[in-house]
């Protein structure tokens, strides 16, 4: 048998209630689960930042003992 789209549905008025009360519950843990995944989000912004940072300084020290090398080679 073939349903009809837009046909009417008929549901108990408490099996409705405990539909809504179900509904209620997925729509809050939606949200808890974007603010899980915002806090992720933030945290790995932090990562990164932090991680760029350390780049930052092995470059420095990089360049730092290449200049001392060079000046090392110059001096004999």
């Amino acid at each position: 048998m073939k349903e009809r789209v837009g046909a009417p549905v008929f549901v108990k008025v408490d099996e409705y209630k405990e539909i809504l009360d179900v509904l209620d519950m997925v729509k809050g843990k939606i949200g808890e689960i974007r603010d899980t995944l915002s806090g992720i989000n933030e945290l790995r912004g932090e990562e990164d930042a932090e991680v760029s940072m350390w780049n930052s300084t092995i470059d420095d020290i990089e360049k730092k003992i290449e200049d001392i090398d060079k000046m090392m080679f110059e001096m004999e």
